[in-house]
């Protein structure tokens, strides 16, 4: 098992080696559940849009917001969408504790390339360790992340990075 600030150490080169999954390995069989206000579903094209506080649910994996937008042409979801105030997303890992949680204003979820993008005062953290930024993108096949500061340089990169607790000895 990895300690939990493994996730965290080499923030400062922006590039980070979070624990070897992204999430739980069993998420992607599990069904997905999805609660809104409102669908609208395209058949020809695989997309269905979903409004009004849309929980997406699938194992570990919730996703939160006021529009969640679902491409899957040939029945298969290659990106998911989220948009809110904030958008939000957490999933259990296989081999941690702690959940990891997000939050950004738009959130993108490409599941070819399994990455996870994040823009617009984003925000992740797991456990007490924390990661901010105008943009952060997960690379979950390749266990990395980066973050970058806003355009206009008011919005610079803010991480957190808790020691690992050492267990008391009996």
């Amino acid at each position: 098992m990895f300690p939990k600030n493994k996730f965290f150490l080499a923030l400062p080169l922006l590039l980070l080696t979070p624990i070897k999954s992204f999430a739980l390995s069993e998420d992607a069989n599990k069904p997905i559940n999805i609660n809104a206000d409102s669908v609208s579903i395209n058949e020809k094209t695989g997309i269905s849009i979903y409004l009004g506080n849309v929980t997406f649910v699938q194992g570990s994996l919730i996703l939160n917001g006021s529009k969640i937008v679902i491409h899957q042409p040939d029945g298969t979801v290659t990106k998911i969408l989220v948009d809110g105030k904030p958008a939000t997303f957490q999933q259990q890992q296989d081999d941690s504790p702690d959940i990891v949680h997000a939050k950004a204003g738009k959130m993108k979820y490409v599941t070819k390339d399994e990455r996870v993008f994040l823009k617009q005062n984003a925000s992740v953290w797991q456990g007490e360790n924390l990661l901010k930024g105008n943009e952060i993108e997960y690379n979950t096949r390749n266990s990395t992340v980066t973050a970058q500061k806003s355009s206009d340089n008011t919005n610079r990169v803010h991480v957190v990075i808790e020691p690992n607790k050492k267990e008391k000895q009996p």
